[in-house]
This record gives structure tokens, sequence and C-alpha cells, in this order.
């Protein structure tokens, strides 16, 4: 005959009651402290997406469009390079052909003193 019949026959120790409390509260902490991280999530969420929608792209056009264009300048300074070395050639050539027509020149015209 130990089992009680009245709810005010059971007791509970003052540890159990104070461990029951203390998990109780840590429990709560816990679940007010993940829903404050899911709410700062969802802001920052929503912070994202307005900055997404807002976000001009044509900064960033324009640096690959001046990448492109640095590639193309490159291209145009080697090709500047290449037509400069080709004049100094075309200037060789030219002042060899001269002193060849100046010679077959010569020897066209008598010498003075034939």
């Amino acid at each position: 005959m130990n089992t009680p019949t009245d709810i005010r026959q059971v007791k509970i120790p003052t540890i159990a009651v104070g461990l029951i409390l203390s998990v109780a509260v840590i429990a709560g902490t816990i679940t007010w402290s993940s829903a404050r991280t899911v709410a700062r999530i969802d802001r920052l969420e929503e912070s994202v997406e307005a900055i997404e929608d807002s976000m001009d792209m044509n900064a960033y056009a324009r640096v690959e469009d001046i990448r492109e264009l640095e590639d193309r300048l490159v291209a145009m300074e080697e090709m500047c390079n290449r037509v400069d070395e080709m004049e100094a050639l075309v200037a060789g050539i030219a002042s060899s052909v001269s002193a060849l027509l100046m010679e077959a020149e010569q020897e066209w015209w008598p010498d003075a003193e034939d």
C-alpha cells in the first residue's frame, strides 16, 4: 500500500525539481537563441536579395571590356613593332635599290675622261 492515491501524496525531491527546471530553462534559452538566429538569417537573405536586385552589373561588364581592350592593345603594340621592323627592312632595301640604280645609271653614261 505504498502507492499514492492522490496527487498531493506524490513527493518529488528538490534536486529532481531543480534538475527539471534547469533543463527547461536551458531548452528555452536554446530555442530562443535559435529563433533569433533564424530571424537574423532571414533578414540577411532579404538584404542579399535586395542587393542582388539592385546590383548594377555594368561595372563588371566595364571591367571585362577593359580586360578585352588591354588584350587588343597588346596585340596592336606587337603589330606596330612588326610594322616598324618592316619599315626598317624596306628602308634598307630601298637604299640598296637606290645604290644599284645609281650604279647602273653611271654605267649607262660614258665617262667624261674618255
